[in-house]
């Protein structure tokens, strides 16, 4: 091979080549948006004066179910800051309420 032949395949190689890969580095910090409304829990249910048993039962099957919509609210706050959101927690009547109907 002559120098013209050596020169023309490394002129046909080099042109092949791929350029050097080009890093970008940025830093976006994104602020999830919480809904007010899962900021708040409901009130405890005042403590009633009682007479019977049932009532008592009420009373117990308010208080979980303010606690529950509170936790409830709490996951899904914590799923809106995790970096894979947790799916939705599915909520359904309290079972202490079907119990007691």
């Amino acid at each position: 091979m002559t120098a013209r032949g050596l020169m023309l395949a490394v002129v046909l190689l080099a042109g092949c080549a791929a350029p050097p890969p080009q890093v970008v580095t940025r830093i976006r910090v994104v602020e999830p948006r919480i809904p007010p409304s899962l900021l708040a829990c409901p009130p405890a249910p005042a403590v009633p004066l009682v007479q019977r048993q049932s009532q008592v039962a009420n009373y117990v099957a308010e208080l979980w179910e303010a606690g529950e919509i509170c936790r409830n609210h709490l996951a899904a706050v914590a799923g809106a800051l995790r970096p894979h959101p947790v799916p939705p927690v599915v909520t359904h009547q309290s079972l202490v309420r079907k119990v007691l109907r």
